[in-house]
């Protein structure tokens, strides 16, 4: 299946250009060996002394793509935005068609790993981290790898499965993230699915927010609306960047996340806000190496959207090298995940 989905992706721009902007396979009903634990008050953490026995032992070779970038970009700071594809302990579908109960797939992870230590990034942040173990697994896989990023967040909403998270190479000042946000459809009260991420760090240019989203998937609901559930999710978060901007007008927020939605739809208008406003989240409108713009590839559909985004505050948009900043399409990207990873590199 994944050479079918290598073949498919050499031929995209022939044969999908139709198809950019449809939905998310991303599945919701999976549920986890053992649900994350909800922590009100969640914390900085920093990397723990034991190592699991399942680490690679070898530092991974990078790609030469990504070889180049690190070294063009040494003076730069390099954030990186990554939906990583359920790894976490979830029921998967194996040969025959039988289901387990299962983590993520070890060359999957060796895939991933090899990726994000190919990227080099200064600080990365994690759509679809299971549990803290997880997050912690990860962590400590990439520091075995060459790339050590001791200071973490791991946070998330009503949904105990897919959980954010960000690793950082740079102490984490602050963190303001929200676990328990509700909101209201058709006088039904529901809450946040992965809630807000949010963290501060004190980078060269001052201190910054970055604010790690995961909205609705596009995988309908009896009961309820998805798009109307995503887009009130992105109003939760759009009302959090506004807080932000009330205290400091100057404010410094790198907002991204999987957002399950395309350019020109009312929740990513919802998180941008008014257009060229003091509080204007612009998009940083990173490309791979063929100029593509599409971050999300649904193999069963055979569908490729943009899903995946990195948006800035007007504080923090002179800082952006828009030279080293771009989607990453190594040629195992669909050995890791269904989503592609979105770098940007901040000038110190």
């Amino acid at each position: 299946m994944k050479q079918l989905d290598k073949i498919i992706f050499k031929n995209a721009p022939r044969i999908l250009l139709g198809a950019f902007f449809l939905c998310s396979s991303c599945e919701e009903n999976a549920t986890p060996e053992k649900p994350a634990a909800k922590d009100p008050n969640p914390v900085e953490h920093s990397t723990p002394e034991n190592t699991p026995e399942t680490l690679i032992q070898k530092p991974l070779t990078a790609p030469e793509r990504s070889k180049e970038a690190a070294a063009e970009t040494a003076e730069g700071i390099r954030f990186m935005a990554y939906n990583i594809e359920n790894y976490l302990t979830m029921t998967r579908y194996i040969k025959g068609g039988d289901k387990v109960s299962s983590p993520k797939d070890p060359e999957e992870v060796a895939a991933l790993v090899k990726i994000i230590v190919g990227e080099n990034p200064d600080i990365l942040g994690i759509c679809e981290i299971g549990t803290e173990a997880d997050l912690k697994d990860l962590q400590t896989r990439l520091k075995t790898a060459g790339l050590d990023l001791p200071h973490y967040v791991h946070t998330g909403g009503i949904d105990s499965t897919r959980r954010l998270g960000i690793l950082s190479a740079f102490p984490i000042a602050g963190n303001h993230s929200k676990q328990e946000l509700v909101y209201e459809i058709n006088g039904h009260e529901r809450m946040m699915g992965r809630g807000i991420l949010d963290v501060t760090i004190d980078l060269p240019g001052g201190m910054t927010h970055f604010i790690g989203l995961h909205l609705k998937s596009k995988r309908e609901l009896e009961d309820f609306d998805q798009a109307e559930i995503r887009l009130n999710e992105a109003r939760l978060a759009r009302e959090h960047c506004d807080a932000i901007f009330a205290e400091d007008a100057n404010a410094r927020i790198v907002l991204y996340g999987d957002m399950n939605d395309t350019r020109k739809t009312p929740p990513l208008f919802m998180l941008m806000g008014k257009y060229k406003s003091d509080t204007y989240m612009g998009d940083v409108f990173a490309k791979d190496s063929r100029e593509h713009l599409w971050t999300h590839f649904w193999s069963y559909q055979q569908q490729y959207a943009r899903f995946d985004w990195v948006m800035i505050s007007p504080a923090v948009y002179p800082d952006v090298d828009k030279e080293n900043s771009y989607i990453a399409d190594p040629e195992i990207w669909n050995d890791a995940s269904d989503h592609r990873a979105v770098v940007v590199t901040l000038k110190k």
